[in-house]
């Protein structure tokens, strides 16, 4: 028969099976403790993270739908976040391309010069980066800070009036309206019919025609066929010739 144990090996059992409960407990403890600590640092590193700025209103008021450089004009209604407005137009664009973004201010622009607020360009995928020279999936991006938006008003008419005694100083006429517009594209035509394909191209480059002859400068035939030749027209140094006799005979020219 088993001889029961001592009250002393009893004791000593005990203490002993108390030791190796606390050995494994004690890991345990130690890897619940670094979880908690964990888990407070990483909160508190969250909380520390600054809010991103709030996207304002805007506009997509132009944008090409083709091709590998393709351009962005957007409007705003303030100078305030205009990062955000960028980077928010960059996130909307999915085809692959060199993305060139204008954000101009909805006020104190003209219909020939713009208010403009900020500059950047996106390389979107392989293309993108070919035609910005940047890396794929970056953008660079530039603020004018002299610029003003809203513009009041009055402040509006005024730079509008420097601006049409700026353009009479250098022999420009004001942009042709009603009948005189439709005069100049028909003189345009009969000089060079691919040339009002695209009318506001024409119009702008006649105007522009029209400093040069104004300003009796040199080779005028040759500007000519520069200045009317864009996107999908070229005009030879033959028409730009009949141009400047068109412009001539009709008065346009004449501020």
């Amino acid at each position: 028969m088993r001889t029961p144990p001592t009250p002393e090996e009893t004791a000593r059992r005990h203490s002993t099976n108390k030791k190796v409960t606390l050995g494994c407990l004690l890991p345990i403890g130690l890897l619940m403790l670094l979880v908690i600590v964990i888990g407070v640092t990483t909160d508190s590193s969250e909380s520390d993270d600054k809010p991103a700025a709030d996207t304002p209103s805007y506009q997509v008021v132009d944008q090409d739908s083709s091709g590998n450089k393709r351009n962005v004009v957007v409007e705003v209604e303030s100078t305030k976040n205009l990062r955000a407005a960028f980077d928010a137009v960059t996130d909307s664009l999915t085809e692959e391309a060199g993305y060139y973004i204008m954000i101009n201010c909805s006020t104190g622009g003209t219909k020939d010069v713009d208010n403009r607020l900020a500059n950047g360009q996106y390389a979107n995928g392989r293309m993108g980066a070919a035609t910005t020279g940047l890396d794929e999936g970056k953008s660079e991006f530039s603020v004018n800070k002299d610029r003003v938006c809203p513009v009041d008003p009055e402040d509006a008419a005024k730079q509008q009036a420097d601006r049409e005694a700026a353009a009479k100083a250098a022999g420009i006429p004001p942009v042709p309206t009603g009948t005189e517009r439709q005069d100049l594209l028909d003189a345009l035509a009969q000089a060079a019919p691919d040339t009002i394909t695209h009318e506001d191209k024409a119009i702008d480059a006649a105007r522009n025609q029209c400093s040069a002859i104004n300003g009796d400068s040199n080779r005028l035939d040759w500007l000519a066929s520069q200045r009317f030749t864009y996107k999908d027209v070229t005009t030879t140094e033959a028409q730009g010739k009949k141009i400047n006799d068109a412009l001539k005979a009709s008065g346009f020219c004449t501020v």
